[in-house]
């Protein structure tokens, strides 16, 4: 595969041109990149070879700052199904007057919305950091 023009499009991402056989990288990015966009060219190897934190490249690789945030939403949407989960088990609780059960069921909610505050997301400073973190509480 020929080299690759990685540039950054106007709603802060990037975006990437496969140049047609044949064609020179820099001949394509004159023509196919907009004015004033940073952009570069670069081996195919250079681009991350997971697209989990695709929305978080850039021209020079990933950005930790936004793979975080992809990685917290798809922890939320697993903390989420936890939480609808323990609702129904904390209602049927109340219901049958159980407040021992109800006030544990209550605090496992509490440790489920506090895990996107956990010390080894917020300092997570790489993105090897940001696909170890996974907190035992959502795995079944």
């Amino acid at each position: 595969m020929s080299k690759l023009v990685i540039y950054e499009n106007k709603d802060g991402g990037v975006s990437i041109i496969s140049p047609a056989q044949g064609i020179d990288p820099k001949d394509a990015a004159a023509v196919l990149v907009p004015p004033k966009a940073a952009w570069k060219i670069v081996e195919p190897s250079d681009l991350p070879s997971s697209r989990v934190f695709r929305d978080a490249w850039t021209i020079d690789g990933v950005d930790v700052k936004k793979a975080k945030a992809i990685w917290l939403d798809k922890v939320r949407a697993v903390r989420d199904e936890r939480l609808k989960e323990l609702d129904v088990k904390w209602m049927r609780a109340m219901e049958n007057g159980e407040s021992k059960v109800a006030n544990s069921i209550a605090a496992k909610k509490q440790i489920l919305r506090d895990v996107t505050e956990r010390k080894e997301i917020v300092k997570a400073k790489t993105l090897e950091d940001v696909e170890n973190f996974w907190p035992e509480i959502l795995e079944r």
